[in-house]
């Protein structure tokens, strides 16, 4: 029994981070103030010849289809067959994202509520966990961020191998003189949406291991204040 709570336990805790990030690619999927930010800064409507309205319709519809609301991202015929072939590896990448994240949830919410009922030290034992959690998120984007420093080109280009496999079976090596994928969201976007990232996961763990961490001296301060 008790290495199965230690197994429940820690699995609470690699939840942690696991579903801030997950949470973290879901909203950035679905803002359209980031693509707009990236089309604004990289001067995409000057590249692609497309207007302001016609790019945050391009971001409308590549949400959409993210999201599952529409069957193609295809619009004012942008797009190759193959640049639609990588679209649709995105989409399932996103899909698995998403499913991860209501899975970790799930398992978030029913171990706290076992442990408020069956657990001594509940609220202590708990925040224990998010605050493990949260240590454990700083720590990834602290070595994510190091290795990106240092090559984030390099890692960019692992992440799309093991994700989407040999470009020649799955073709993401793009040309940005004539494929308007690439034209769209160029590299030095990914990194910028990168770092923001990183910075939302960090500001979110200190926002939860603070919340944690707080959460023992509220009920010190009750207990004393009862007595």
């Amino acid at each position: 029994m008790k290495i199965i709570k230690t197994i429940t336990r820690w699995l609470f805790i690699i939840c942690i981070p696991i579903l801030l990030l997950t949470t973290t690619v879901r909203v950035g999927v679905s803002s359209t103030q980031l693509y707009q930010y990236g089309f604004h800064k990289y001067q995409v409507s000057q590249v692609t010849g497309l207007d302001e309205a016609q790019l945050k319709e391009t971001a409308d519809k590549l949400i959409d289809y993210f999201n599952f609301r529409v069957e193609t991202p295809q619009i004012f015929e942008l797009f190759h067959d193959y640049e639609l072939d990588h679209l649709q590896d995105v989409r399932r990448l996103f899909h698995i994202d998403y499913l991860i994240q209501i899975a970790i949830l799930a398992y978030i919410i029913i171990y706290a509520l076992l442990s408020l009922l069956w657990r001594k030290n509940k609220w202590q034992d708990l925040a224990a966990g998010v605050r493990w959690g949260s240590a454990l998120t700083l720590a990834f984007i602290a070595i994510v961020g190091i290795v990106s420093f240092v090559g984030f080109q390099q890692l960019f280009i692992s992440f799309h191998y093991l994700a989407f496999g040999d470009p020649s079976q799955s073709p993401w090596i793009l040309d940005p003189s004539k494929d308007y994928l690439i034209m769209l969201f160029p590299p030095p976007f990914w990194q910028d949406v990168a770092i923001a990232g990183g910075i939302t996961l960090v500001v979110e763990a200190l926002l939860f291991g603070g919340i944690a961490w707080l959460i023992p001296f509220i009920q010190q301060r009750r207990r004393q204040n009862r007595a």
